[in-house]
């Protein structure tokens, strides 16, 4: 690889994202990101001053990248099923960020949901009159059954052979384990 005339805090910070959406938070060293760029560790210190300053950096963009991912709509999909369809989708197309994803959502577990999930649930018939409490409870179970599937899931470019569900898979079953629990929550 040639050696660029100059590398920027952009090209770093884009080099250092790069690896950790191919290889996770942990392979984010200074020599990785150097090497990626074909040259010593050197600018990349001079650019951002520390490792730390450029993990905050690639941590935001990461988060941001991943919120996005999350909020498409799944074609198709009902806004609850959505979301689930989407954080499957997130561990089949890229399981770096994924495993990134999934410390930051075991955090977040006991956490009411977010802003846009509740609204999904309250806009169902079934779930208008329910407390915040049964919210959050049917969200853990959803989570629950989400992260199931998404740690089932095979990814892209896996040998069918090698087992795993497919994406199709993990809708049917979210769609009739999700069906359940809310059907179950609106008896109560």
């Amino acid at each position: 690889m040639a050696r660029p005339a100059k590398v920027t805090a952009t090209d770093i910070e884009d080099a250092a994202t790069a690896l950790v959406r191919e290889h996770g938070m942990d392979a984010l060293t200074a020599r990785a990101v150097a090497d990626a760029l074909g040259v010593s560790t050197q600018p990349v210190y001079s650019s951002w001053g520390s490792m730390d300053a450029l993990k905050v950096r690639v941590a935001a963009k990461v988060e941001q990248h991943i919120e996005e991912f999350l909020r498409q709509p799944e074609p198709g999909a009902p806004p609850m099923l959505s979301l689930g369809l989407r954080t499957v989708r997130l561990a089949r197309d890229e399981p770096a960020l994924f495993a990134v994803a999934a410390v930051w959502m075991r955090a977040a577990f006991d956490q009411p949901p977010p802003t846009n999930l509740l609204a999904a649930m309250r806009a169902d018939p079934r779930l208008a009159d329910a407390d915040d409490d049964q919210l959050r409870r049917i969200n853990a179970q959803l989570w629950i059954v989400t992260q199931g599937l998404a740690s089932m899931i095979r990814p892209l470019d896996a040998d069918p052979a090698q087992g795993g569900i497919t994406l199709e898979a993990a809708r049917d079953y979210l769609t009739a384990i999700g069906e359940a629990i809310v059907t179950d929550a609106a008896r109560r």
